[in-house]
């Protein structure tokens, strides 16, 4: 059977990327919550930037002296692995590519011991001092150093014949950016907020053979492999475009509860703003609300992954100001207009639109006029025709401009302004 040349080198990290969690953190919990909150407390000095990686980790494995190995042993073995991770890995090692995992925070045996239930190609870990079974809360070897992987992967390199340039790194934290900087390609996995700005792709899905359709498209040798890749992401893309739209149209159940109860759609919008922008900023780095992380991941489009996507904040910011400040029949009107313009707007636009605006290339004709017709069918609902007509018009010319998130806010506030100008309330 002929071989397959090795292509590049993948360097993925454990904590984070691999391991849904981090070692020292379940360790450390194993230990008791005292334990426990002190690692948490290391943990967040470090991501701020306060501490380095070997005064942390110096710092949390001091506290593990005098466990045994069978005990942190029992604890790796406890940790869930990312979805897909070992069909993944064999099957971009039988496509060329060389894996292997680093750690600084994951002892060196267990790393290996990864490496092999993965089928990756070898594992590197930090050394851990150890005495008569048990554990003496110090910790040395490369990785455990400020700039140790860098320094273990420029020997790996330099042994198997590559370069920075054919290395790949799959990381999640700030401990990794130094590697950033000389690999040709950077995935950020559940990554933190410094990573997430600086990385080429990035994976939020829990699911890791979305590292497949990036290295058909970031690493492609041909047209054909190049356009495969591409036509996937398009199609992610979509559905994520679909549930994004479905979720948005949510907004339209203000109206009817806000005529029920009012305070109390007021206090459930302002508080699901506030409990949005705490898992907004969770997910920027790394983490995940229950529910709400998971949906907001499935529906947010690619270039929102970086940072905070302020839509939905927007949408609803929109909505609560309308009911503040119109008459409710205006209110009412506004607010399905976003809802269901806003859609049909975008739909009709990437599906069918094939002339352009002259101020906004991202916007198309067939866009805006399919807002038009819906925003006004949903002012019918509420005003007279005449109103809903310029309504409609008017709100069809606000979401073409580019706004981005702004638009579900400036679209009920500026055709509720223009339906009071108008003598309507």
């Amino acid at each position: 059977m002929k071989s397959i040349p090795v292509k590049k080198m993948i360097i993925v990290d454990v904590d984070g990327v691999l391991f849904k969690g981090h070692y020292l953190l379940y360790l450390s919990r194993y230990l008791g919550k005292l334990i426990y909150l002190r690692a948490i407390l290391l943990c967040i000095l470090f991501n701020i930037d306060k501490i380095l990686i070997q005064e942390f980790v110096e710092k949390v494995y001091f506290r593990f002296k005098g466990v045994t190995l069978e005990q942190a042993r029992s604890v790796y073995k406890s940790i869930s692995i990312i979805k897909n991770a070992k069909e993944t890995i064999e099957t971009i090692r039988n496509n060329g590519y060389m894996v292997v995992l680093v750690s600084s925070g994951v002892p060196d045996l267990f790393v290996k011991d990864l490496a092999a239930r993965l089928s990756a190609d070898d594992g590197f870990g930090i050394d851990i001092g150890m005495h008569n079974g048990q554990l003496t809360g110090t910790v040395s070897g490369k990785l455990c150093k400020n700039e140790g992987k860098v320094h273990l992967i420029e020997n790996l390199l330099q042994k198997h014949g590559f370069t920075w340039k054919q290395t790949i790194s799959l990381v999640d934290d700030r401990n990794n950016l130094d590697i950033m900087q000389k690999v040709s390609i950077n995935v950020g996995v559940n990554a933190h907020y410094p990573v997430r700005r600086k990385a080429n792709y990035l994976i939020d899905s829990g699911n890791f053979a979305e590292l497949l359709d990036i290295l058909e498209i970031a690493d492609a040798d041909s047209y054909k492999a190049f356009s495969s890749g591409m036509r996937k992401q398009f199609t992610h893309s979509w559905y994520q475009e679909i549930r994004r739209k479905l979720l948005h149209i949510l907004i339209a159940c203000v109206p009817p509860f806000s005529h029920l109860a009012f305070n109390t759609t007021l206090a459930i919008l302002f508080s699901s703003m506030i409990v949005y922008m705490i898992s907004e900023c969770l997910r920027i780095n790394g983490f995940s609300l229950p529910f709400i992380g998971k949906v907001t991941n499935l529906s947010i489009r690619k270039a929102e992954q970086r940072g905070i996507a302020f839509g939905p904040l927007t949408l609803v910011l929109g909505a609560c100001l309308s009911l503040i400040f119109f008459p409710i029949t205006i209110a009412s009107t506004v607010i399905w207009i976003v809802a269901f313009a806003d859609t049909a707007a975008t739909i009709v636009g990437r599906s069918i639109g094939k002339h352009p605006l002259l101020y906004n290339k991202k916007k198309s004709v067939e866009g805006v006029f399919a807002g038009w017709v819906v925003a006004f069918f949903c002012g019918c609902v509420y005003i007279p025709v005449l109103p809903a007509l310029f309504a409609g018009f008017f709100s069809s010319i606000i979401e073409s401009f580019p706004f981005k998130a702004l638009d579900n806010l400036f679209i009920p506030l500026a055709t509720g302004i223009l339906l009071l100008l108008m003598g309507y309330n």
